[in-house]
This record gives structure tokens, sequence and C-alpha cells, in this order.
């Protein structure tokens, strides 16, 4: 027992050593859970602030949060993150930007940190950036608040600096600078080892393999994503799962890896379904359908596309409508139906051009030129590719400007302008021997991409491997947990049992005492009702009560150990002697229950002979009943009606003296009733002597009896027929 109270302390010191390491500063604890369950996050702020409040000036800030009973520095993190939450891709609600912006204009009013300066101006740069789609803006205000904090130790400037860089790092790529992007990066996984903290690092490492993928450097990209996946934590942490496989089907379906990137992609798009995250679901189909379109299955492709249209549809979402009608454009091209293509393509243009996204126009305009091409509509050809040609070359994209410029010399020459074609060509091989890498370089970059293309394959097994290690040794945990309580409740079984016996042993003993008499330990007048009651009633012929008149005061006279003694030799005399059982009553006075008829005179005599032997120095009286009593054998008479009976005889039979051994009996007429031994039996066993219904014998003079009375019926006249029986 002692062994498995010890097993079970020490695994449950171990359970909370391992708790109390893995628990992770408040801060990170909130930032993970804003990336993970915002939903529960904003459900938790606004169970403390039902209402967002109005206030214009710190004073009314102060009386807001004592109102509420809330300190000021946790109101105001609330405050900022709800602001923050607003502006989130899981909030659906119209008017979003509206309340985001009031509380943005209510923090302006309190915000004196420089912690609380640099999350106000956060807010207003990603304000900005969500609802008017002006990143560069955006970026100033991102830039400002780096500064206010980037020297600081501070765990909560920490966090936001994480969060700072990781954005700014994002509109830089959207921007097309991926140098300054890189450089953010770099600063966004120093913050992140810098915190410490498994999810942070693993974001920032999928970060990274997004830049690298969108720089077409493949093997980079699956090293970091190869980095985060071993510092993920499975199960646990499933928004951020599911973006990594959303990443991951991205970088499978460009290495023309079709089955992984499409489980990657349905496993993302299952995960955001149960997050109910429905951007990135669509952003999961888009993928799939782009795996369809490259295998050229474009009809699946088609579906896929339109169900992701829906979505954005719904959401609102009119950049991501943009890409999706854009790729829809692409995929009616792939099928010759160029109409719809066009109008596609069109409607996205329009889109990209109010939000001014030149990073996703110059592709589109790209694509109309290209199915312009293909009907020959030259005149849109040489409009579209310039259009592109002029976004390429301000955003230092060599390739897409390569190809608006061979579209634009094309269409140049198809509209005779030789001389327009002829420069757009001698600018195209100036940019082609610039862009174009050594063959060296390319069977380097191939290599590299081979590599860590097994190496993420590699740390999937591992991480898989090691989930299931996990698993096993919580289910071994759990079984030796098991194992212990089973067997802790077997050893109370054990101990119940026991308990269960001793208690039954006890209660066995109990009733057997219950039968005996307490001084001689002989069967006593209990037990005489409890063989009564289970013997036949046809076995019993005689019953005797015999009293040791001069004896009865003994157990004063000389102590009750010794009369005890004396007693239980006279008992079991009588017992060994006449074959009856024998029940001593009180000290004195015994009853003796046979099997046959035995004749009074007889069994007096008998009991004189054997007490001769066995200190019989004392008068014997006797009261002696042959049963049944009663003729009718359908009537069945009680151990204490019997007993009664006896006592009655007995008490007469001591009437007579003490000259001689004295007996009295008594047998009933056969019409005799029960009711005669029926209560106050004494009275009305009387009365039936009196009427000649009970016949009393006796060795003595019947007229010297003296019949005992209550004492609640002693003036009674027996002769008085009124007095029933």
């Amino acid at each position: 027992m002692h062994i498995f109270i010890t097993l079970l302390s020490v695994l449950f010191l171990s359970l909370i050593s391992c708790t109390a390491n893995a628990a992770p500063d408040d801060e990170v604890l909130t930032e993970v859970q804003f990336r993970e369950n915002p939903k529960v996050l904003a459900r938790s702020i606004n169970n403390e602030i039902p209402s967002l409040p109005r206030f214009t000036s710190l004073n009314q800030f102060t009386e807001f949060s004592k109102r509420h009973l809330l300190s000021a520095p946790e109101l105001m993190r609330n405050l900022q993150l709800s602001a923050r939450l607003k502006m989130d891709l899981y909030d659906k609600s119209k008017d979003r930007y509206i309340v985001a912006n009031g509380l943005i204009e209510q923090l302006e009013q309190i915000s004196i940190s420089d912690f609380d300066k640099s999350y106000l101006l956060m807010l207003k740069g990603r304000y900005v950036g969500r609802s008017q789609q002006d990143f560069s803006s955006a970026i100033d205000y991102y830039q400002q608040a780096i500064s206010l904090i980037e020297q600081s130790n501070k765990s909560p400037d920490r966090v936001l600096l994480y969060t700072l860089h990781e954005n700014v790092s994002v509109m830089h790529m959207i921007l097309r600078e991926p140098d300054t992007a890189l450089i953010h990066l770099q600063k966004l996984s120093a913050v992140a080892k810098e915190i410490d903290n498994d999810y942070l690092i693993a974001h920032a490492e999928s970060v990274l393999g997004k830049f690298f993928y969108k720089q077409n450097q493949i093997g980079k990209s699956l090293s970091h994503y190869n980095a985060a996946i071993k510092r993920s934590l499975g199960d646990k942490n499933s928004s951020q799962n599911a973006h990594i496989e959303l990443q991951l089907s991205r970088v499978y379906r460009d290495l023309e890896s079709w089955d992984e990137a499409l489980a990657s992609a349905s496993s993302a798009a299952e995960s955001f379904t149960r997050l109910g995250n429905d951007n990135y679901v669509s952003s999961a189909m888009t993928v799939i359908a782009m795996v369809y379109a490259n295998q050229e299955q474009w009809y699946q492709a088609v579906d896929y596309y339109l169900n992701a249209q829906q979505i954005e549809r719904r959401l609102g979402n009119e950049i991501g409508l943009a890409l999706n009608l854009h790729n829809l454009g692409e995929v009616y091209f792939k099928i010759g139906d160029t109409k719809n293509s066009l109008s596609n393509l069109k409607q996205a243009n329009t889109i990209f051009s109010a939000r001014n996204s030149e990073h996703y126009l110059v592709y589109n305009d790209l694509l109309i030129a290209e199915v312009s091409a293909s009907i020959g509509n030259w005149q849109d050809v040489a409009e579209y590719a310039t259009k592109a040609e002029k976004i390429a070359e301000s955003k230092q994209l060599l390739n897409e400007q390569s190809e608006a410029l061979e579209r634009h010399a094309k269409a140049q020459e198809q509209l005779g302008k030789f001389e327009q074609a002829y420069n757009s060509m001698l600018k195209l091989n100036g940019i082609r021997a610039q862009a174009e890498p050594s063959s060296d370089e390319f069977d380097l970059k191939q290599s590299k991409i081979k590599e860590q293309k097994l190496d993420l394959k590699l740390s999937k097994i591992e991480k898989q491997l090691q989930q299931k290690s996990n698993q096993l040794n919580i289910a071994h945990l759990i079984s030796l947990i098991c194992v212990f309580i089973l067997c802790l409740l077997l050893l109370l079984l054990i101990k119940q049992w026991r308990l269960k016996n001793k208690a039954k042993l006890l209660n066995d003993t109990l009733q057997q005492t219950q039968l005996l008499e307490p001084f001689t330990q002989q069967a006593n007048y209990l037990s005489f009702k409890f063989d009564y009651d289970k013997a036949n009633h046809s076995q019993i012929k005689t019953l005797a009560l015999v009293s040791l008149s001069d004896q009865i005061n003994s157990d004063l006279t000389q102590g009750y150990e010794c009369n005890a003694n004396m007693n239980k030799q006279q008992l079991l005399a009588i017992q060994n002697s006449l074959s009856c059982k024998s029940y001593i009553i009180r000290p004195g006075v015994f009853l003796l229950s046979f099997d046959s008829n035995i004749e009074a005179n007889h069994l007096l005599t008998k009991l004189r002979e054997i007490l001769e032997q066995n200190h019989g120095q004392t008068s014997l009286h006797m009261g002696i009943l042959h049963l049944p009593l009663l003729a009718d054998p359908a009537i069945k008479l009680s151990a204490a009606q019997h007993f009664a009976s006896l006592q009655m005889m007995l008490s007469a039979a001591k009437t007579l003296g003490s000259n001689q051994d004295y007996f009295v009996t008594m047998k009933t007429l056969n019409f005799a009733s029960a009711g005669i031994f029926s209560k106050p039996l004494y009275l009305n066993i009387e009365k039936s002597i009196v009427r000649g219904i009970v016949k009393v014998e006796t060795n003595g003079n019947k007229d010297d009896i003296l019949w005992p009375r209550w004492k609640s019926h002693q003036n009674i006249d027996l002769n008085d027929d009124k007095v029933a029986i």
C-alpha cells in the first residue's frame, strides 16, 4: 500500500512539474490565443467589458475603470486587444473598421507609456492598411512604433515588437520590396528566439518559409518550413499547423508534387473549416484549384475556384475576390472560353486598380495581354503590356518586365510599329542577360531543393513519431495510474471483505450469545423460542417448567459464579439423563422439552433422583404440559403462549407447599377454543378452569391451589358471566 501511494505521489509531482515548466508568460499566452482562438479571446474581453466605453479624456477613462472595478492597465490592454481583434480576418461585421477607428480615437486620449503609444501606432497602421490598402502609410506608422520600443527588454514590449516586425515584413512583401521584408523577418526570428517560445519561433520560421517561397527560393523555403514543423506543437496549435499545411501545399504545388499538395491543402481546408476561418478556407480551395489546373484538370479547378469565390463574396473581401476572378480568367482561357476569361480578368483589373494594388495588377495586365493576343486584339495587348511593363519596372520585377516587353514588341509588330517593336526587343535582351542564372547556379539550386524536400519529409516523420511517442507515454502513464487505482480498489475490496467477514462473525457470535444465559452459558428462554419456531410443532410432546424452589435465591446467598456452576451441572445432568432439550430461565428455574409424552409423576421422580446426586437439597415444583393443548390441529399456539401457561402451572404448584415435590398440569376439553390462551392469559385460563373447560391435575390437593391473579384483574369475580374469555 505504501509503495502505491509513493508511486502516485511521484507521478503527481511529475505532472505538476511538467505543467509548471510549460506555463508561458501572460503576454505570450495572450498573443498565442489571439492567433489561435481570436473568437474565444474576444468573448473573454466582452465578458469583462459588456459594452465598449465612450470617453474623450484620461479622467473619464479612470472613472470608467473604477466604475467597472477594473484596473486601468487591464482595461487599457482589453481596449487595445478589442481594436486589434476588430481588424482581424475572423471578424466579419460590416462596421468592424468603424468600431476599430472609434477605439483608436479613444486610445489616443489615454496612451502615455512608450508601449501604449507604440501599440496605438500599430493600430493606426493596421487600420489604414486593412481598410484603405494604403500600405505605404501603414509602414510609416509601424516604423514609428518600432522605434519606440526597439531597445526595451520588457516582455510585453518584445512580444509587441515581434508582431510589428511580422506585419511590416508582410506589407513589404506585398509591395514587392523583398530586401526590406527580409530584414524585418530576420529581426522577427531574432525576437522570437529571445522570447524563447516554440509557438512564436515556429511562426517566424513559417513566415520566412513563405518569404523565400515568394522569391522562388524553394530550397530555403523548405528549410524554414522544416524548422517550423520541428517547433510546432501538433494538435495543441491547430491554427498554426493549418497555416503551415496551407503554405506547404503551395510549395508542393510548385514542385509538382501533386499528391502531397492536395493532401496538405485538404488538411488545411478541414482545419480552417473547424476553426470557422473562412478566409483561409477560401485560400486552401484556391490552392486545390491551382493543383488541378496545373494538371490540366480544368473543370475540377473551376469548381474549386467558384467555391472559393462564393466565400470571398460572402465575406466582402474584394482583394480575395479579385484574385479569384484573375484565377478563373486564367482557367477559362485554358479551356478556350476567351469571352468569360476577359470578363473575369477585367473585373479583377477594376478592383486592383481601385485598390491601387499594383503588386497584383501587374500579373492581371499580363494575362489580359496574353488572352487578347490569342484573339488578335493587338491594341489591347499593347495597352495592357505597356501598363504591366511600367509596374514591373518600378517594382524591379525582371521576369514580369521581360514578359511585358515581349508581348508589347509582338503587338507593335502586328500594328506595323516596327521601330517601337525593335526598341522593346533591345530592352528585353538587356533584361534577359541580367536575369538569366548560370547553369551551375541552377543545378545547385535544384540540388538544394531536393535536399530540403527530403529534410522536410524526414522532419514530418520525426514529428509524427514524436507525437506517437508522446501519446504512448501518456497512455503508459494513464495505464500506470489505472493499475494503481485498480490495485488500490482491490486492497479496499479485500479490506471491505475482511471487515464484512469480521462483522458477520461478530454478528453470528452476538446472535449465539443472545441465545445463552449470561452466567451459565446455557440455552435460555430466547433459545427455546428459536428452537420452537424452527422445529415442527408435532415433534414437541411434553414441556416442563421446573423450579428448584429452595435454590431460587442461591445466586445471592453463594454468589453468581458458584451458583452458575451448580445450575450448569444440574442442567447438564438432567439433559444427559432424560435425553431432552434443556433451557435455563433464571437461577433455579429450568425449562425441559421432550419429543415424547412423559407422565408427570414419573418425570418428577426422575428429576428428584438426578438432583439427589447434583446438589439436590431443595424442594421441587413443576408445571407440565402435554402437547397439543387444543384438539383442533389447525390451531397453532406460540412458544410464548406455551411458556406463559407453564408459568401459571408452576405458580400453582408452588402454592401447594414444600413438604414434598409437587407438579400441576392441565388439559383442555375437545371443544376448547384458542381464546383460552389469548391475553390476559392467566385470567382466561382461570376462568376456563372455573367453567370446567380446562381440567387441572396435580399430585397435591387441588383445593389448596391458589391461582395467581394479575393486579389488573385481582378483584374480578370469576363467576361473573360478563367476564369474557
